[in-house]
């Protein structure tokens, strides 16, 4: 899968780009505040119906402009099909997704049309962060790659934030708890076992593609489930009750689960440099891609911001090494032109110079 043509309106200071991208390597460079990682914004947008830099939307729009449209030509390999999809975000907003001219009802279709990997500086919370995002980051290859998991998945979420409500309320229907506690259990137990047998695959492929990088030792992944191993569900919520009571939330369950990553046996937080670190994040990314190519038989499409600031030169080969043999679209910025000339020598690519929102091939 890949964009043949991005059609660009309103999206910061870009306000009219066109550009046909090259189905493997498209190179973005400029100086800062060109619209290099806005362009990479937009196609997240349009993959994502949301910004990766900010939530209220209204500062996406540009400030001469009430909307904001996205849309782009994609091409499918497996089916050998063409599509056309498109967003429009307003500064009030409203938003707009259609596919082949069909409406879509929701940004996860577009999550569905459009599946896509992000590595920006932020990424790197996935190992420093908290357990939302490697939850986060679980959740995403389960859903590309187990069509029933998306309506568990909000079943599950459902449940439990009507157990939450009642656990606020002052005084609680003891029998309207049990009720949505009853309905949580087994959705929780599901989501779980979704999760577990998509890391246990996952694991494999982290492996592999981190032993491909120098600098890495052996990464292990291991999951936390949300509740001790040695303990059913049922009797941990019951045993909480009193707790969950108190402190009006549910204390254990799917919600709370964690990826503990280790190398060479050891919590990667604790031993890992910052540039492993990035490293490390770059392989599970790409493992995952790796795995919803299997699966699925397509290639999901990758957006990095900035690499050069992120990588030295060697693990650069590196990472652009592992896409190549992917054989998936993706798109790279940086601010030097020079960054990426060694890079791409000999290989099949496209290379857009971005100047005050406007952006040319070479």
């Amino acid at each position: 899968m890949h964009l043949s043509r991005l059609d660009i309106l309103q999206v910061r200071n870009l306000v009219s780009v066109q550009i046909d991208c090259h189905p493997k390597a498209n190179v973005i460079y400029g100086a800062n505040g060109s619209g290099k990682t806005s362009l990479l914004e937009a196609i997240y947008l349009l993959g994502r119906g949301r910004s990766f830099k900010h939530r209220d939307l209204r500062v996406v729009v540009n400030n001469q402009s009430d909307e904001l449209v996205v849309s782009a030509r994609i091409e499918r390999q497996k089916s050998k099909s063409s599509h056309q999809l498109g967003i429009k975000r307003t500064a009030q907003g409203k938003f707009e997704a259609r596919f082949d001219g069909k409406s879509l009802q929701s940004a996860v279709q577009l999550v569905e049309e459009l599946p896509l990997q992000l590595i920006d500086a932020h990424s790197f919370t996935l190992l420093e962060g908290g357990p939302l995002q490697r939850r986060q980051f679980l959740d995403w290859g389960v859903f590309h790659v187990e069509h029933t998991y998306t309506n568990l998945w909000r079943r599950f979420q459902k449940a439990l934030k009507q157990r939450n409500q009642l656990l606020r309320h002052g005084r609680i229907e003891g029998d309207l708890l049990r009720v949505w506690t009853a309905e949580l259990l087994p959705l929780s137990e599901q989501v779980t076992e979704y999760r577990r047998q998509y890391l246990t695959e996952l694991a494999v492929i982290v492996r592999e593609v981190s032993a491909s990088f120098d600098g890495l030792g052996s990464v292990e992944l291991e999951y936390y489930q949300g509740w001790a191993e040695n303990q059913g569900l049922a009797a941990v919520f019951e045993a909480d009750l009193k707790r969950d009571m108190s402190l009006s939330t549910t204390n254990h369950g799917a919600h709370k689960a964690d990826i503990r990553i280790k190398v060479d046996g050891v919590a990667a937080a604790e031993v890992l440099s910052r540039g492993q670190t990035k490293l490390l994040v770059y392989a599970l990314k790409l493992a995952q891609a790796t795995h919803y190519r299997n699966r699925s038989g397509q290639s999901c499409l990758f957006l990095l911001d900035d690499l050069p600031a992120e990588l030295d030169y060697e693990h650069r080969a590196q990472v652009v090494a592992c896409l190549n043999g992917l054989d998936c679209q993706y798109f790279i910025t940086g601010v030097d032109k020079k960054d990426f000339e060694l890079l791409v020598d000999g290989m099949a690519y496209q290379m857009f110079h971005m100047e005050h929102g406007v952006a040319s091939e070479g």
